[in-house]
């Protein structure tokens, strides 16, 4: 996934996005790894949680700076729907974008990301989430 992620990335670069924060949501480190890479060289400023769990946690701490939410759906404990659920009823002007390696069926209506995507991808979709 790193390689694939990195091809490609910088004809998908987003200027001047310091001011734009993602929270990502991921129990795979790799997968969190590598995104925040790729969001980072795209200029976006990024926290990592390993779980809904530690995601909650985080938004309590920069809610007033996080302005998506990017989330695995399956995760151990408490799942990214529920997690996405628990933050938009405190700021429902949060975006939300999902990454799913199974059906995206389960994204109910939001931005779903299917896993094996590359860092143009991720950016694209990122920004486009933003803009929404």
């Amino acid at each position: 996934m790193l390689k694939k992620c990195h091809r490609g990335l910088s004809g998908a670069m987003e200027p001047q996005k310091k001011n734009r924060t993602i929270l990502v949501a991921d129990d795979e480190p790799y997968v969190r790894d590598v995104v925040k890479t790729v969001l980072q060289e795209a200029g976006y400023d990024v926290l990592l949680a390993d779980g809904a769990h530690a995601a909650l946690s985080l938004w309590e701490r920069h809610q007033a700076r996080v302005a998506l939410l990017l989330t695995d759906v399956r995760m151990p404990k408490m799942n990214g729907l529920e997690l996405a659920d628990r933050i938009l009823e405190r700021e429902p002007r949060v975006r939300v974008l999902f990454m799913s390696g199974s059906d995206s069926s389960a994204c109910r209506g939001f931005g779903c990301l299917a896993k094996q995507f590359t860092g143009a991808q991720l950016v694209g979709r990122v920004a486009a989430a933003l803009r929404a």
